[in-house]
């Protein structure tokens, strides 16, 4: 009785027939694609295969390689330092420190040193000697660039470009396949499908069948798809419409004079503090000459209203927006004709710290909505029919806010908690006589992020930007 052969696929006698045919008994992995012609990806799993039946052996050596780093491609692409100093220095012979660091900047200092440690140069009372012959130090400096070209380096200059973070250290896995004795006469095919020659020739009774499991599933296949906070974003948009909003947007870089100015914040408010705000340095103000009438106006209700002298300096100054309000501002100053209903949703920036219900960079949405017989009453039933279409319960409590009164906080529930979800109410009436307007606006800006998070259960503010795939496709929103 013959020993019992070993099943194998057709993939799998493929690979062991080209080895043998060749007469290869090992190999590496990375010749293997060549070797054989399967793609190196597929030819990993099919060797798994094989050494899971004993027909190969897979040994596996981590090994350590060089490689060079950005700062290395640079120098390759620009010249070493000391190249560029020995440049400088040809015909020359000798220039003082400070021309070398004006001339080479950054670079001075590292090529000096490396030039003096090759004794290409010497220094002396603060100039830089080139003592040796210019063809000489370029023909050295061609052999240490050779070197880091070809990543073919002596120990010593191997320690030097490591020092200089020209090249770093890497580990790679090397894997070699060693082929069993006589491993194709072990074997079998194993039929994986009926093609209709096997069938008209009758040769399946011959053939030995894989067996086939029809209780089993489907592999999953996962259709593309929008990450789950964007489409939200999309579901708010079109909550906004259909509500008869209109879409409109503003700058992420803004001035203070519609952040917070416009917005009946006084200039000494603890919230345009440092700890706060996020101010651009440059450029850092904006010529707000442009806007004489309406700087006027501003100062005129700020100073009424606060008693305080007020700084137009103050009110040029660049911010990154820490509320969409902001935009709220700019549209108030278009003055179009009553009934107005417009939204934004867009990115704001605060100087806070991330945990589970903070982030410095966060999703504002933003609206108003306006007429000669507008109400509060009017302002808490829209807000309360945003939250029922996007099925939110919300609650109401009364709220102070600088530029709206009356004022309103609205909260959702997060896992049991009640969180504050947003601030609203009615703009003050310096707010519009700032603007120009004689008709009522309710105003509100909402948190996008906590929005989601009481949508979904989620309880840290961090889980909307995971990157598991399994946790993204865990989440329908509509």
């Amino acid at each position: 009785m013959g020993e019992e052969k070993i099943a194998v696929s057709e993939s799998e006698y493929y690979i062991l027939k080209a080895l043998n045919d060749k007469g290869i008994k090992k190999f590496n992995l990375e010749e293997g694609e060549k070797l054989i012609g399967i793609e190196k990806s597929k030819l990993a799993s099919l060797l798994k295969l094989l050494e899971s039946k004993n027909l190969i052996k897979i040994n596996e050596k981590r090994i350590r390689v060089i490689k060079l780093t950005d700062k290395g491609r640079k120098v390759l692409e620009e010249g070493l330092p000391e190249e560029k100093l020995i440049d400088i220095l040809n015909g020359k012979e000798i220039i003082n420190i400070k021309e070398v660091k004006e001339l080479l900047g950054e670079d001075a200092n590292i090529a000096i040193g490396q030039a003096k440690k090759l004794k290409i140069i010497d220094i002396k009372e603060g100039k830089v000697l080139l003592i040796m012959n210019y063809n000489d130090a370029k023909n050295l400096l061609n052999k240490i660039k050779n070197m880091l070209a070809n990543l073919n380096f002596d120990s010593n200059t191997e320690k030097d470009m490591l020092s200089r973070g020209l090249i770093k250290y890497d580990y790679v896995t090397e894997t070699t396949v060693i082929v069993e004795e006589n491993a194709i006469s072990k074997v079998e095919i194993l039929a994986s499908r009926l093609t209709h020659e096997i069938l008209a020739k009758r040769l399946w009774k011959n053939l030995k069948l894989r067996e086939y499991d029809i209780a089993s599933e489907p592999p999953t296949v996962y259709p593309a798809r929008k990450h789950y906070f964007i489409e939200f974003i999309e579901e708010l948009k079109d909550i906004m419409k259909e509500l008869g909003f209109k879409e409109t947007d503003g700058p992420l870089v803004e001035i203070e004079l519609f952040n917070f100015d416009m917005l009946f914040q006084p200039q000494d408010h603890p919230a345009r503090e440092i700890h706060d705000t996020l101010w651009i340095k440059d450029p850092r103000n904006y010529d707000i000459n442009e806007m004489k009438d309406l700087i006027d106006r501003v100062s005129r209700v700020h100073e009424r209203g606060w008693r305080y002298k007020f700084n137009q300096e103050i009110s040029s100054r660049y911010v990154l927006r820490s509320q969409t309000t902001s935009v709220s501002a700019r549209l108030l100053l278009n003055k179009f004709n009553p009934p107005i209903r417009y939204f934004t949703i867009g990115k704001v920036y605060r100087s806070d710290v991330i945990d589970a219900s903070h982030l410095p960079e966060f999703h504002q949405l933003d609206g108003i909505m306006g007429d000669h017989n507008y109400t509060f009453k009017d302002l808490l039933g829209i807000l309360k029919e945003f939250g029922e279409r996007l099925g939110i319960e919300i609650k109401f409590k009364p709220g102070y806010f600088p530029f709206t009164e009356p004022s309103v906080e609205g909260y959702a529930k997060i896992n049991n908690k009640w969180i504050e979800l947003f601030g609203a109410g009615l703009f003050r009436p310096e707010v519009l006589e700032m603007a120009g307007i004689d008709y009522r606006v309710g105003a509100w800006g909402m948190g996008v992020e906590r929005l989601i998070m009481a949508r979904l259960g989620l309880n840290d503010i961090r889980q909307l930007y995971e990157t598991n795939y399994d946790f993204l496709r865990s989440f329908k929103l509509r």
